[in-house]
């Protein structure tokens, strides 16, 4: 059993060690499951027997580097600080803003969460992207001393989220023209919605 699980080990591994360095000499999109297989000396089989399709595998090669950033996150939430809450939130994105400026086929399946195949590996990566938004909902409840509900504080961590993911789409489409970007860009965006989140509020759920 246990020569069975060591081969197995070691077939995972070369299936991932192949399909790392074809993503990153050629692109992930002209990448096919048959070059990761020949690459990795391994049955097409095998390939679809560990990971199931692409996506999980690109999943698998990037859940190392988000459990880090999800980790780092934690201990940044966890700050006891009397900076700005834009500041917090600039500290608390910008790992994940450049592994994602560098990264572009990562950044590609964390923008593309409705639109690949649901697996082990896919659901572990975008688990652990979630836990971003919570983390960002908890520095606004920081921010406002634990009064603000946390209904509203979800709110508008989703609305961080949603400029984040714009920040990426123009990061990584190149649409971001020196001497602009995507630190400058997100510092913008986040100066915005806190100074609009601050001088509004949500109207009650009228079916509440």
């Amino acid at each position: 059993m246990k020569l069975r699980q060591s081969r197995s080990r070691q077939t995972r591994d070369q299936i991932l060690g192949a399909a790392r360095e074809l993503f990153s000499r050629q692109g992930y999109e002209p990448t096919s499951i048959d070059q990761v297989a020949s690459a990795a000396k391994v049955a097409k089989s095998s390939v679809f027997a560990h990971f199931g399709d692409k996506a999980n595998l690109l999943a698998a090669l990037g859940l190392g580097e988000i459990e880090k950033l999800a980790e780092a996150g934690k201990a940044e939430v966890a700050r006891a600080d009397d900076r700005p809450l834009a500041e917090q939130l600039r500290a608390l994105l910008q790992p994940w803003l450049s592994y994602f400026c560098r990264e572009h086929a990562f950044a590609g399946l964390y923008l593309s969460q409705s639109a690949f195949t649901r697996g082990p590996h896919t659901e572990a990566f975008l688990d652990l992207c979630w836990v971003l938004e919570d983390q960002v909902a908890e520095l606004f409840r920081k921010s406002h001393k634990g009064s603000l509900p946390a209904e509203r504080a979800q709110l508008l961590a989703r609305g961080v989220q949603a400029l984040f993911h714009e920040v990426i789409v123009f990061e990584i489409s190149g649409w971001i023209v020196p001497p602009e970007s995507a630190e400058i860009m997100l510092g913008r965006f986040l100066d915005i919605w806190i100074a609009g989140a601050q001088q509004t509020s949500i109207p009650p759920d009228p079916i509440a």
